[in-house]
């Protein structure tokens, strides 16, 4: 692609990346997304557009606020570097459309992430508000699923989004039984049913295995650091994330390929 269009890309996925550094720090404290505008968050002073530049912003204000000089942290350029490169990312492995399905998916997994380290909890507006939008964009659009009708469209839909839920409160239910405390939070659980919702039924089995490995290498990497025993409590929302990101960029080719090297075998 033409430098310029790349260019485009990175920019607009980077201003979407700054309006989920609003959403990551407002929806937890059930604030509005939208109202009132860009501000700083220890003395209330409007930002001008000309300092809430995405990305080059914090290095131009050297870390600080303009207003009163409260430190800023380096994760809202991260995130939005994040945003850009997978905006483009994405833009490129996909036709339009169905980019900017994923693209959607892809914005939910940043702000789930970041706001499940935060607090350790994944809001519903994201998880059940997931599941809906999954069922309604797979009907609206029924190729999406790979699916031709409306009707076929909502069905698939709708068995991942019962998959992905049940497995995970079918884990949870266990994990609760066995170490006889809360193992994994409901929000874990309904999580993975938006992301069965939008990505179909296979997703939510290549993503609870691969974020069960990333989580116990997340969780022993983090003991090992702290010196601490088995119990640490750490969010499981961004393994997920991580493991459906996977998924999209490549992890539905490999499974499938997967899928049909063991139908050769037999």
């Amino acid at each position: 692609m033409p430098y310029f269009e790349i260019f485009t890309l990175l920019l607009t996925g980077a201003c979407i990346g700054s309006f989920l550094n609003v959403c990551i720090y407002r929806i937890p404290l059930n604030k509005s997304v939208v109202h009132p505008g860009s501000h700083c968050a220890a003395c209330g002073a409007p930002i001008p557009w000309f300092l809430n530049l995405p990305v080059l912003g914090w290095f131009i204000l050297n870390g600080k606020t303009a207003c009163c000089g409260t430190r800023l942290d380096l994760r809202y350029a991260m995130v939005e570097a994040l945003t850009a490169i997978l905006f483009a990312w994405i833009w490129l492995l996909y036709p339009p459309l169905t980019a900017a399905i994923h693209l959607l998916v892809v914005c939910a997994l940043i702000v789930a992430t970041f706001i499940d380290i935060d607090h350790f909890i994944i809001p519903d507006r994201i998880t059940l508000g997931g599941c809906v939008a999954g069922l309604v964009v797979s009907t609206i659009y029924p190729p999406w699923q790979g699916r031709s009708s409306p009707l076929h469209g909502f069905l698939a839909s709708f068995e991942g989004l019962l998959l992905g839920g049940g497995l995970l409160l079918f884990i949870a239910i266990c994990g609760r039984l066995i170490l006889r405390k809360e193992a994994m939070g409901m929000g874990d659980v309904k999580f993975l049913a938006a992301l069965g919702a939008f990505l179909g039924w296979k997703a939510p089995l290549f993503i609870i295995a691969v974020s069960s490995l990333c989580g116990s290498i997340i969780g022993i990497s983090l003991m090992l650091r702290r010196q601490k025993r088995w119990g640490l409590k750490m969010p499981y929302g961004p393994c997920l994330a991580l493991a459906a990101l996977i998924w999209q960029l490549g992890g539905h080719l490999w499974m499938a390929q997967y899928l049909k090297s063991l139908q050769l075998a037999h």
